[in-house]
């Protein structure tokens, strides 16, 4: 018998649709079952380049501001060349 009620992991990367601008950098993003938002303002920014010893992780993160109001990191798979939003 099992009733151990699902769970679902907090804080998991999520693909999403990202329009860019001339200089790569993210102006409408389209977040699963919503309509996209243009990005008003790009408030952070980060790279990350590690594990050449195991599976390599390449990412550029960027914290932005929508046309909403809302507050999301994006972060671009420089691998596989996909956007994820990591946390809304």
């Amino acid at each position: 018998m099992n009733d151990t009620p699902h769970l679902r992991s907090l804080g998991q990367p999520h693909v999403v649709t990202v329009r860019t601008d001339k200089f790569g950098e993210p102006a409408f993003v389209s977040l699963p079952g919503k309509p996209a938002r243009h990005v008003e303002i790009i408030r952070e920014c980060w790279r990350i380049d590690e594990g050449w010893w195991r599976q390599p992780i390449s990412r550029e993160y960027r914290t932005v501001i929508l046309d909403s109001g809302g507050n999301i990191t994006l972060y671009h798979d420089l691998l596989k060349g996909l956007w994820y939003v990591q946390r809304v």
